[in-house]
């Protein structure tokens, strides 16, 4: 988790920060295993689908700011809240939950995780893993200031996001808020198909 978030910290680009950040994300979906509970396995998947939302909201992003698929640096989101401010918010909402911010999928998960592993007698790998979300609290964070409060110099380009990208991207928000308001009704779905598998 470490080596992820170390790494991702230095990243001037983009995709590669969201690449090794993924490190660290594996490493808390270990901490379901660890349990070596169906409970814990389920709160395993749940984390894994949860992820998986809050990514392809970036990456939705990034493939709406540089259609040509070309490798975004973070200075590149700068102003984008006046140049697209949807995309702003789907960036927004993407990087708080994937930083583990209430109310979103992404804090829900960890603390399950974590609660669940502490309760295991694994406590100095809960408070490793509490300095961890610090440190992407942290790059998570300087994405969205840059998005947000920094202006882009000169005249820029207005990006319009498509009826499709709006769609699914308002679909991959609503996923994003229900799954950590109401985890309830998810863990119920991913217990299930734990319990098809064991």
């Amino acid at each position: 988790m470490f080596y992820g978030n170390l790494s991702a910290l230095v990243q001037k680009d983009f995709k590669r920060m969201l690449g090794f950040s993924g490190i660290s994300h594996a490493g808390f979906v270990l901490f379901g295993l660890l349990t070596l509970s169906s409970q814990g396995y389920a709160t395993s998947l749940y984390y894994i689908i949860g992820y998986a939302a809050m990514n392809l909201a970036c990456f939705l992003v990034v493939c709406t700011v540089a259609p040509s698929g070309k490798n975004l640096a973070i200075e590149d989101f700068t102003g984008l809240h006046q140049r697209s401010p949807l995309l702003a918010v789907i960036l927004a909402i993407g990087l708080f939950a994937l930083a583990g911010i209430p109310p979103f999928v992404g804090f829900t998960g960890k603390f399950m995780l974590l609660v669940s592993a502490f309760k295991q007698g694994h406590v100095l790998a809960v408070v490793l893993a509490a300095i961890n979300t610090a440190i992407a609290i942290y790059y998570y964070l300087s994405v969205v200031r840059v998005a947000y409060c920094s202006d882009p110099e000169g005249a820029t380009m207005q990006v319009a996001p498509g009826t499709l990208t709006t769609a699914v991207s308002l679909l991959l928000l609503l996923v994003i808020v229900a799954m950590g308001i109401l985890p309830g009704a998810f863990l119920n779905l991913t217990s299930t198909a734990i319990g098809t598998i064991l």
